[in-house]
Protein backbone atom coordinates (compact mmCIF):
# COMPACT_ATOMS: atom_id res chain seq x y z
CA UNK A 1 0.00 0.00 0.00
CA UNK A 2 1.08 3.07 -0.28
CA UNK A 3 2.77 5.33 2.20
CA UNK A 4 -0.49 8.28 2.65
CA UNK A 5 0.20 10.87 5.50
CA UNK A 6 -2.51 12.09 7.38
CA UNK A 7 -4.78 14.79 5.09
CA UNK A 8 -3.42 13.89 2.21
CA UNK A 9 -5.57 12.64 -0.32
CA UNK A 10 -5.08 9.29 -2.25
CA UNK A 11 -6.87 9.24 -6.37
CA UNK A 12 -6.68 5.44 -6.94
CA UNK A 13 -5.55 5.10 -11.10
CA UNK A 14 -8.87 4.45 -12.99
CA UNK A 15 -8.98 1.00 -14.35
CA UNK A 16 -8.21 0.61 -18.18
CA UNK A 17 -11.52 -0.77 -19.60
CA UNK A 18 -11.61 -4.30 -20.89
CA UNK A 19 -10.79 -4.87 -24.24
CA UNK A 20 -13.71 -6.06 -26.45
CA UNK A 21 -11.76 -7.83 -28.96
CA UNK A 22 -10.48 -10.57 -26.32
CA UNK A 23 -11.91 -14.09 -25.57
CA UNK A 24 -13.90 -13.29 -23.12
CA UNK A 25 -15.33 -10.47 -25.22
CA UNK A 26 -16.11 -12.91 -27.73
CA UNK A 27 -18.34 -15.39 -25.70
CA UNK A 28 -20.74 -11.97 -25.75
CA UNK A 29 -20.99 -11.60 -29.08
CA UNK A 30 -21.15 -15.35 -30.10
CA UNK A 31 -23.52 -15.62 -27.39
CA UNK A 32 -25.72 -12.26 -29.18
CA UNK A 33 -24.63 -13.92 -32.78
CA UNK A 34 -26.82 -16.94 -31.55
CA UNK A 35 -29.59 -14.98 -30.14
CA UNK A 36 -29.99 -13.43 -33.44
CA UNK A 37 -30.06 -16.25 -35.80
CA UNK A 38 -32.07 -18.07 -33.11
CA UNK A 39 -35.15 -14.72 -33.83
CA UNK A 40 -34.97 -15.75 -37.15
CA UNK A 41 -34.78 -19.73 -37.62
CA UNK A 42 -38.06 -21.10 -37.82
CA UNK A 43 -36.60 -24.43 -36.85
CA UNK A 44 -35.36 -24.74 -33.80
CA UNK A 45 -37.52 -26.20 -31.17
CA UNK A 46 -36.39 -24.88 -27.70
CA UNK A 47 -36.21 -21.13 -28.35
CA UNK A 48 -34.73 -18.98 -25.91
CA UNK A 49 -36.58 -17.55 -22.77
CA UNK A 50 -36.60 -13.89 -24.09
CA UNK A 51 -37.59 -15.19 -27.25
CA UNK A 52 -40.60 -17.63 -25.95
CA UNK A 53 -42.36 -14.63 -24.34
CA UNK A 54 -42.76 -12.53 -27.93
CA UNK A 55 -45.83 -14.17 -29.51
CA UNK A 56 -45.98 -11.32 -32.31
CA UNK A 57 -43.23 -10.63 -34.51
CA UNK A 58 -40.38 -9.13 -32.06
CA UNK A 59 -39.81 -6.08 -34.45
CA UNK A 60 -42.86 -4.19 -32.94
CA UNK A 61 -42.04 -5.43 -29.51
CA UNK A 62 -41.73 -1.58 -28.82
CA UNK A 63 -45.46 -1.03 -28.98
CA UNK A 64 -47.35 -0.23 -26.09
CA UNK A 65 -51.27 -0.01 -25.61
CA UNK A 66 -50.69 2.96 -23.45
CA UNK A 67 -49.08 4.68 -26.54
CA UNK A 68 -51.71 3.68 -28.60
CA UNK A 69 -54.33 4.36 -26.54
CA UNK A 70 -52.88 8.39 -25.99
CA UNK A 71 -51.94 8.87 -29.56
CA UNK A 72 -55.97 7.63 -30.25
CA UNK A 73 -57.20 9.94 -27.82
CA UNK A 74 -55.50 13.07 -29.30
CA UNK A 75 -56.75 12.59 -32.24
CA UNK A 76 -60.24 11.22 -31.62
CA UNK A 77 -60.90 12.18 -27.72
CA UNK A 78 -62.93 10.09 -25.32
CA UNK A 79 -64.09 7.44 -27.88
CA UNK A 80 -60.75 6.19 -27.59
CA UNK A 81 -60.83 5.58 -24.32
CA UNK A 82 -58.34 2.19 -22.60
CA UNK A 83 -61.69 0.46 -22.17
CA UNK A 84 -63.08 0.91 -25.28
CA UNK A 85 -59.12 -0.71 -26.41
CA UNK A 86 -60.01 -3.64 -23.70
CA UNK A 87 -63.31 -4.51 -25.00
CA UNK A 88 -61.83 -5.34 -28.42
CA UNK A 89 -58.87 -6.62 -28.13
CA UNK A 90 -57.93 -8.72 -24.55
CA UNK A 91 -54.40 -8.52 -25.03
CA UNK A 92 -51.19 -6.34 -26.68
CA UNK A 93 -50.49 -9.75 -28.57
CA UNK A 94 -53.93 -9.65 -30.24
CA UNK A 95 -53.72 -5.89 -31.07
CA UNK A 96 -50.41 -6.09 -32.62
CA UNK A 97 -51.32 -8.79 -35.47
CA UNK A 98 -54.47 -6.67 -36.14
CA UNK A 99 -52.12 -3.34 -36.91
CA UNK A 100 -49.80 -4.86 -38.59
CA UNK A 101 -52.65 -6.02 -41.34
CA UNK A 102 -54.72 -2.90 -41.02
CA UNK A 103 -51.08 -1.02 -41.81
CA UNK A 104 -50.17 -2.88 -44.46
CA UNK A 105 -53.63 -3.45 -46.25
CA UNK A 106 -53.62 0.79 -46.48
CA UNK A 107 -57.37 0.55 -44.42
CA UNK A 108 -56.64 3.77 -42.99
CA UNK A 109 -55.25 5.34 -46.36
CA UNK A 110 -56.59 3.35 -48.98
CA UNK A 111 -55.88 5.73 -51.73
CA UNK A 112 -52.76 5.87 -50.83
CA UNK A 113 -52.09 2.11 -51.46
CA UNK A 114 -49.43 1.76 -54.21
CA UNK A 115 -51.10 -1.23 -55.32
CA UNK A 116 -52.94 1.48 -57.28
CA UNK A 117 -50.47 1.42 -59.53
CA UNK A 118 -51.24 -1.51 -61.46
CA UNK A 119 -53.71 1.04 -63.27
CA UNK A 120 -50.62 2.79 -64.38
CA UNK A 121 -49.37 0.03 -66.90
CA UNK A 122 -48.59 1.08 -70.54
CA UNK A 123 -51.74 1.22 -73.03
CA UNK A 124 -49.98 -1.50 -75.04
CA UNK A 125 -49.04 -0.67 -78.82
CA UNK A 126 -50.80 2.97 -78.13
CA UNK A 127 -47.54 3.64 -75.94
CA UNK A 128 -44.88 5.90 -78.00
CA UNK A 129 -42.03 4.72 -75.64
CA UNK A 130 -42.50 0.86 -74.06
CA UNK A 131 -39.32 2.05 -72.68
CA UNK A 132 -40.17 4.99 -70.87
CA UNK A 133 -43.20 3.89 -69.91
CA UNK A 134 -41.81 1.00 -67.87
CA UNK A 135 -39.51 3.71 -66.59
CA UNK A 136 -42.05 5.49 -65.49
CA UNK A 137 -43.86 3.04 -64.01
CA UNK A 138 -41.43 1.62 -62.36
CA UNK A 139 -39.77 4.89 -60.80
CA UNK A 140 -43.07 5.90 -59.80
CA UNK A 141 -44.05 2.90 -57.74
CA UNK A 142 -40.56 2.72 -56.49
CA UNK A 143 -40.64 6.35 -55.15
CA UNK A 144 -44.41 5.66 -53.66
CA UNK A 145 -43.10 2.83 -51.48
CA UNK A 146 -39.83 4.66 -49.99
CA UNK A 147 -42.26 7.58 -49.64
CA UNK A 148 -44.30 5.69 -46.88
CA UNK A 149 -42.49 4.10 -44.08
CA UNK A 150 -44.82 1.37 -43.83
CA UNK A 151 -43.55 0.03 -46.99
CA UNK A 152 -40.63 -1.34 -44.85
CA UNK A 153 -42.27 -2.80 -42.50
CA UNK A 154 -42.43 -6.65 -43.99
CA UNK A 155 -38.86 -6.31 -44.34
CA UNK A 156 -39.10 -6.47 -40.98
CA UNK A 157 -41.51 -9.27 -39.63
CA UNK A 158 -40.77 -11.37 -43.43
CA UNK A 159 -38.29 -13.57 -42.10
CA UNK A 160 -40.59 -14.02 -38.54
CA UNK A 161 -43.92 -14.57 -40.34
CA UNK A 162 -43.46 -18.98 -39.90
CA UNK A 163 -44.19 -18.48 -35.95
CA UNK A 164 -47.55 -16.91 -36.64
CA UNK A 165 -49.19 -19.08 -39.43
CA UNK A 166 -52.43 -16.59 -39.05
CA UNK A 167 -50.46 -13.31 -39.58
CA UNK A 168 -48.43 -15.25 -42.33
CA UNK A 169 -52.53 -16.42 -44.06
CA UNK A 170 -53.38 -12.67 -43.51
CA UNK A 171 -50.48 -11.06 -45.51
CA UNK A 172 -50.08 -14.00 -48.18
CA UNK A 173 -54.15 -13.45 -48.89
CA UNK A 174 -53.43 -9.58 -48.97
CA UNK A 175 -50.48 -10.42 -51.68
CA UNK A 176 -52.61 -12.67 -53.97
CA UNK A 177 -55.11 -10.43 -53.84
CA UNK A 178 -53.13 -7.71 -54.87
CA UNK A 179 -50.96 -9.07 -57.69
CA UNK A 180 -53.82 -10.04 -59.56
CA UNK A 181 -54.90 -6.57 -61.47
CA UNK A 182 -50.72 -6.39 -61.74
CA UNK A 183 -51.18 -10.18 -63.87
CA UNK A 184 -53.96 -9.22 -65.41
CA UNK A 185 -52.24 -6.13 -66.45
CA UNK A 186 -49.45 -7.84 -67.93
CA UNK A 187 -51.09 -10.32 -69.52
CA UNK A 188 -53.20 -7.55 -71.74
CA UNK A 189 -50.40 -5.56 -72.72
CA UNK A 190 -48.61 -8.96 -74.18
CA UNK A 191 -51.59 -9.40 -76.17
CA UNK A 192 -51.68 -5.59 -77.13
CA UNK A 193 -48.08 -6.19 -78.45
CA UNK A 194 -48.31 -9.43 -79.72
CA UNK A 195 -45.27 -10.49 -77.56
CA UNK A 196 -44.83 -13.80 -76.28
CA UNK A 197 -42.49 -14.79 -73.60
CA UNK A 198 -39.82 -17.17 -73.56
CA UNK A 199 -40.12 -21.01 -73.54
CA UNK A 200 -40.41 -21.67 -69.11
CA UNK A 201 -41.88 -18.39 -68.31
CA UNK A 202 -45.56 -17.41 -67.58
CA UNK A 203 -47.11 -14.33 -66.40
CA UNK A 204 -47.43 -15.31 -63.04
CA UNK A 205 -43.62 -16.19 -62.87
CA UNK A 206 -42.90 -13.15 -64.38
CA UNK A 207 -45.26 -11.00 -61.25
CA UNK A 208 -43.30 -12.58 -58.75
CA UNK A 209 -39.95 -12.32 -60.64
CA UNK A 210 -40.87 -8.66 -60.82
CA UNK A 211 -41.83 -8.04 -57.28
CA UNK A 212 -39.11 -9.86 -55.93
CA UNK A 213 -36.94 -7.56 -57.59
CA UNK A 214 -39.29 -4.21 -56.64
CA UNK A 215 -38.69 -5.37 -52.71
CA UNK A 216 -35.21 -6.26 -53.04
CA UNK A 217 -34.29 -2.49 -54.64
CA UNK A 218 -36.69 -0.86 -52.09
CA UNK A 219 -34.51 -2.64 -49.65
CA UNK A 220 -30.97 -1.84 -50.57
CA UNK A 221 -32.46 1.99 -51.35
CA UNK A 222 -32.76 2.24 -47.60
CA UNK A 223 -29.53 0.84 -46.47
CA UNK A 224 -27.61 1.91 -49.53
CA UNK A 225 -29.14 4.75 -50.68
CA UNK A 226 -25.84 6.57 -52.09
CA UNK A 227 -24.72 4.14 -54.28
CA UNK A 228 -28.33 3.70 -55.67
CA UNK A 229 -28.35 7.06 -56.11
CA UNK A 230 -25.00 7.08 -57.90
CA UNK A 231 -26.22 3.96 -60.38
CA UNK A 232 -29.17 6.38 -61.67
CA UNK A 233 -28.32 7.51 -65.43
CA UNK A 234 -30.44 10.45 -66.27
CA UNK A 235 -33.10 8.74 -67.95
CA UNK A 236 -33.97 5.43 -65.07
CA UNK A 237 -33.55 4.03 -61.84
CA UNK A 238 -31.25 1.20 -61.91
CA UNK A 239 -34.44 -0.16 -60.71
CA UNK A 240 -35.79 0.39 -63.80
CA UNK A 241 -33.04 -0.30 -66.12
CA UNK A 242 -32.83 -3.91 -64.28
CA UNK A 243 -36.61 -4.56 -65.29
CA UNK A 244 -35.74 -3.63 -68.67
CA UNK A 245 -33.13 -5.48 -69.03
CA UNK A 246 -35.16 -8.22 -67.51
CA UNK A 247 -37.77 -7.40 -70.07
CA UNK A 248 -35.30 -8.04 -72.67
CA UNK A 249 -34.50 -11.22 -71.80
CA UNK A 250 -37.68 -13.04 -70.98
CA UNK A 251 -39.64 -11.67 -74.49
CA UNK A 252 -39.50 -14.21 -77.33
CA UNK A 253 -39.34 -10.68 -79.51
CA UNK A 254 -37.82 -12.70 -82.26
CA UNK A 255 -40.11 -15.34 -82.08
CA UNK A 256 -36.93 -18.13 -81.77
CA UNK A 257 -38.93 -20.00 -79.19
CA UNK A 258 -35.57 -20.28 -77.40
CA UNK A 259 -35.17 -20.13 -73.95
CA UNK A 260 -33.33 -17.63 -72.15
CA UNK A 261 -30.25 -20.19 -70.96
CA UNK A 262 -29.86 -21.13 -75.10
CA UNK A 263 -30.28 -17.54 -76.10
CA UNK A 264 -27.55 -16.75 -73.34
CA UNK A 265 -25.43 -19.43 -74.12
CA UNK A 266 -25.48 -18.91 -78.24
CA UNK A 267 -24.60 -15.17 -76.54
CA UNK A 268 -21.66 -16.10 -75.38
CA UNK A 269 -18.19 -18.14 -76.95
CA UNK A 270 -18.64 -20.20 -79.57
Amino acid sequence: MPDVQAGEKFEMTPRPPAARDDTSAGYFLDAAAELIDAMFDDTIRERPRRLRGIHFPAALEWMRVSDVVGLAQERHGDGASEKAFRNRWPDRNTFVKAAIIHTMLYRDAPDSNPALHAAKLPAGATAESLAVSVVELCDGLLQSLQSRPRSYLLHHIGPLLDRYPDLRTAILQDIARTREPWLEGYAVLLAALGLQLRPGWTIERVGLALQAMLDGFLFRSRVQSEEMDDARIAEASLFAETVIAFLVGILDADASHESTHTALDEAGPP
